[in-house]
């Protein structure tokens, strides 16, 4: 049964996100964490169908239809040059914040956003493939009267080469929407990771397992220390991770690392650690889908066996 919401006019629009697709192929779809793409002005999608109608024994015998790209285009306020940089295949110059414009191919994207509706509720999209196109931008100089100017940037969505399989269905998608006000519709993540289908809810973020364990006594004083989480955090999750000398209060120096499946986190101290001496390992992380998790373990680190 159809909810009424459902039918609720959009009045809003808002959370641009992107992420670069790094593999499209017949064995694998490979996207990256999704990032904050501008503030967002408008939004205009107008697909590609192409009908044809087919006639026999004098009358109308068949229509044939085929949907071709979907053309985006955006209105934003503004962008970072180095996002700009990433989506159209542009250099940027970290050392100069400069943006070089060169004939590069930009990469192919993935696309998110939501509109708010007149009940309050919100209608989310997610394009799962297609390329940017070089903005349009537009100048005039002061009056005085303020005269703010848009930039327009154009999105054009296509068919992914990957197949999923949705009960009897196994087809390329291009584009998935959902509705807070549909049965069964679960937001959560549609921004922090990039909706596919067959989407399911993620589980709780836990700790699974940490080297040492917590309450060790550890013979392993040049070891490195890893933490393994149930779900992949975001990149930025290394930075709430610190190896703390208890008594004295103080960080350990070293390197802190996520490996490819971004589950687990590695610490590995510049020097060696002070034999029985107790140390802890804080954590404060975030996983793709949003969720959080804190706490700390700790170990005492000594070079005889016990």
């Amino acid at each position: 049964m159809t909810a009424a919401g459902e039918y609720k006019s959009r009045i809003g629009l808002d959370s641009l996100y992107v992420a670069v697709v790094s593999e499209d192929s017949a064995t694998a779809y490979t996207v990256g964490s999704p990032a904050y793409l501008a503030p967002a002005a408008e939004a205009t999608l107008e697909p590609t169908t192409n009908i044809q109608t087919q006639y026999a024994d004098d009358t109308v015998f068949d229509v044939m239809t085929a949907e071709g790209e979907t053309v985006v285009t955006l209105r934003i306020t503004n962008y970072d040059t180095q996002t700009m940089a990433t989506l159209l295949g542009k250099v940027f110059d970290a050392t100069t914040g400069e943006l070089w414009s060169n004939n590069a191919t930009p990469p192919y994207c993935a696309l998110s956003f939501r509109s708010l509706k007149s009940n309050g509720s919100y209608r989310y999209y997610q394009f799962l493939k297609g390329r940017f196109e070089q903005p349009a931008e537009e100048f005039a100089t002061k009056g005085e009267t303020p005269d703010p100017k848009t930039v327009e940037l154009k999105f054009t969505g296509i068919f992914t080469i990957f197949k999923w399989t949705i009960g009897a269905v196994t087809a390329a998608f291009k584009l998935g929407m959902g509705d807070d006000d549909t049965t069964n519709f679960n937001e959560t993540a549609w921004f922090t990771a990039v909706r596919q289908p067959n989407y399911v809810a993620p589980g709780a973020l836990t700790m699974d397992a940490s080297v040492p364990a917590d309450d060790a006594i550890t013979i392993g004083r040049d070891a490195n220390q890893t933490l393994t989480f149930s779900n992949a955090l975001v990149d930025d999750a290394v930075y709430m991770v610190a190896l703390i000398e208890t008594v004295a209060g103080t960080p350990v120096a070293g390197a802190i690392s996520l490996d490819t499946t971004k589950k687990i986190v590695t610490i590995n101290p510049t020097a060696s650690l002070g034999d029985a001496v107790d140390y802890t390992i804080t954590y404060n992380v975030e996983d793709i889908y949003g969720q959080h998790l804190t706490g700390a373990i700790t170990f005492t680190s000594t070079s005889v066996a016990t």
